[in-house]
């Protein structure tokens, strides 16, 4: 006999048949904890992250000691370098410290640098430097390495009182200027090279004698051969001079019959080749 309860909805009657009426189903809900799939680390690779951390806090711990001895250093006034350094006859004065200051040169001439701290993460020393001059406005990038000296991107005019930085030299005044494009200048202990021109306007020099020399317009191309930096100068005509800074320490100077006019009392019968070792 088929059973009978009341319906929620005013009391109509439902029979239930005890063969079709499938009695709903509780479903219990589980919860399961949600973890993060891991793995036993072994021996090894504990052992490997132990001294990645440790290389990581080495490295961290010696270049902060670099930067601070290299702030040290740069403190110091820039007189101190006469204790570890000759100071060529053409500085007649230092001022300022090795991070800030300037050389006076003989010829009006004077040359200031600035220090320039994002080099050290190239882990070499860089300056800014700036040669001024009555006609001379040069600028450039000295850098210095335990394995070279650079300076990169050399440019602007150059007037004839640089002249009077070149020792025994026997000219008086001259009146040609120059435009400079050096992009480099590298000295290492086996090796030099140079990449840049220099063009030399057309004027006149007058020598210590006071005879007035014409000076053609010129060209001086920089360029580098195997281990060796060499500078070509010429005119319209050809090649006056040639001049060679080798890998071996050795700076070379070759001077053409044509060049050797320029320069009062050097013989113009055939080449004049000197050296002098560095």
């Amino acid at each position: 006999m088929p059973r009978v309860r009341l319906s929620p909805r005013g009391g109509v009657p439902v029979h239930l048949d005890p063969a079709r009426h499938i009695p709903p189903t509780r479903t219990k809900q589980m919860t399961q904890p949600m973890t993060a799939k891991t793995h036993a680390e072994t021996p090894e690779r504990r052992t490997y992250r132990a001294i990645q951390k440790l290389v990581v806090f080495c490295g961290l711990s010696l270049f902060a000691t670099v930067i601070f001895f290299v702030s040290l250093l740069m403190t110091l006034p820039a007189t101190a370098v006469k204790e570890f350094a000759t100071i060529p006859p053409q500085v007649t004065g230092l001022y300022g410290s090795l991070w800030q200051g300037r050389a006076q040169l003989v010829g009006g001439n004077t040359l200031d640098w600035t220090y320039d701290a994002k080099q050290l993460f190239r882990l070499r020393a860089g300056w800014n430097v700036v040669l001024k001059g009555p006609d001379t406005q040069l600028v450039g990038l000295a850098t210095l390495s335990p394995v070279a000296v650079v300076v990169y991107d050399i440019s602007g005019r150059a007037g004839p009182e640089l002249l009077q930085l070149v020792p025994d030299i026997p000219i008086e005044s001259c009146s040609a200027r120059a435009v400079v494009d050096v992009q480099k200048l590298r000295m290492t202990r086996t090796a030099a090279a140079a990449d840049g021109r220099i063009l030399v306007d057309e004027g006149s020099c007058l020598d210590v004698l006071e005879r007035l020399q014409p000076v053609p317009q010129m060209t001086v191309d920089l360029f580098s051969q195997d281990n060796d930096a060499i500078a070509v100068l010429t005119d319209r005509d050809g090649e006056l001079a040639r001049f060679t800074v080798a890998g071996d320490r050795r700076f070379i100077v070759r001077v053409e019959p044509e060049g050797a006019t320029l320069v009062p009392g050097l013989p113009t019968s055939g080449p004049i080749i000197l050296e002098y070792p560095f």
